[in-house]
Formats: C-alpha cells, sequence, structure tokens
C-alpha cells in the first residue's frame, strides 16, 4: 500500500548538489525520467561548474516505509530549484503546496555556507511551518561543529543531517526521516500550526 504523493522540495546554494540528489534517487529508487532545466555557466562560478538550473529539476519515487515508519510506502514528487539568487522569484512558486522542503549545503565551501543561510531565511519566510531538513555534504567534524554550523546558517542543531548527494543510502534515509516530520505534522491538530517546524520534530 503506497500513501498520498507528497511534494518535497530540494533547494541550496548553486553547487550544492540539488541535481545529483534528484539524479540518485530518481535512479536508485525506480523513479520516472528526470526533467532538469540545466544552461551553461558563463559566469565566475563557471570554475565550479558548467551548467546550473534556471527553473527546476523534478522527479517522482517511491520511498519504502520501514518498519518504525508511522507512514506506508510514500510517493514523492521532488521539484528541485535554481540555486543561484537571481532565480529566487523560482522559490517562491515552487513551495507552493510543498509538504516539507530539504536544504543542501557543502559544508567545505564557506561560501556555499554563507549562500545557503540565505536560502535558510528566505524559504523560512516563505513557508514558516514546513518541515525541513539541512543536508550537509563534505562534513568533516559533524560532532564537533553542529552548532557552530547550525548558527552560521540560522537553524537549529537538530535540523542538520549529514548526507552524501550521490549516496542512495544516505539520501534514502534523510527523506524518511523528512516524511517523518511531515507524517507527525499532518497528525497534529491546529494548535501549532503557525511555529516554524524546524527538522523533523513538529
Amino acid at each position: 500500500m503506497t500513501s498520498a504523493a507528497r511534494k518535497i522540495v530540494v533547494t541550496g546554494p548553486f553547487g550544492a548538489g540539488k541535481t545529483t540528489f534528484a539524479t540518485t534517487v530518481t535512479e536508485g529508487l525506480g523513479g520516472g525520467t528526470l526533467v532538469t532545466t540545466e544552461t551553461g555557466v558563463s559566469d565566475e562560478t563557471a570554475a565550479l561548474k558548467t551548467s546550473t538550473t534556471v527553473a527546476l529539476d523534478h522527479t517522482s519515487f517511491t520511498v519504502p516505509a520501514v518498519a518504525s515508519s508511522a507512514w506506508t510506502d510514500t510517493r514523492v514528487n521532488l521539484f528541485g530549484t535554481p540555486g543561484q539568487e537571481r532565480f529566487a522569484f523560482m522559490w517562491e512558486l515552487l513551495a507552493q503546496n510543498m509538504h516539507g522542503y530539504l536544504v543542501l549545503v557543502d559544508a567545505s565551501r564557506s561560501v556555499s555556507i554563507a549562500q545557503a543561510a540565505v536560502v535558510v531565511g528566505a524559504f523560512a519566510r516563505i513557508a514558516p511551518a514546513s518541515p525541513r531538513l539541512v543536508a550537509v555534504s563534505r562534513w568533516a567534524d559533524p560532532a564537533g561543529t553542529r552548532g557552530h554550523l547550525a548558527q552560521l546558517l540560522g537553524t537549529s542543531p537538530s535540523a542538520l543531517v549529514a548526507c552524501d548527494p550521490r549516496d542512495l543510502g544516505q539520501c534514502t534515509a534523510v527523506l524518511r526521516l523528512l516524511l517523518d516530520g511531515v507524517h507527525t505534522l499532518e497528525s497534529r491538530r491546529q494548535p501549532h500550526a503557525g511555529a516554524q517546524t524546524d527538522g523533523v520534530h513538529a
């Protein structure tokens, strides 16, 4: 039995791994075709990567539940946002009717952390009640730097999870964690509906 489909948004700065994440779960979870809107990069960011998403990435797949899940196998419609702030108008459009979101950040690059903080702040304003996780790649010292990184990103330490967007197991685990938060929020009544749901515990 499969639960009703959920809309999940993957966002984050340029080069954080959003399209890689979408590719990994599409190929690994038996999804359909990944639709991307990439174009070549001609500014100074070309040293980091040669293309960037300018509108959205989209894919769909089923996340299998595990024994401890409070939900059944769930179909996910995944939307990836552009990372560059000049395309930020797409963030609000893609956030409409989403059930939760992931912010990806590359902890090895200080510029990525600073840019991710902008994204975190923007989505907190756009969707203050939506469950979110911050998926951190290339994180050399999660135990020692969790509090400091959370402060730099403007989020709570509980929202941070390590995730290599190339690793199917890690990507699936993060999606399950986010779906736990989505289910928890949906299971609750309205008294806390206006509060920020930072991390998986609504």
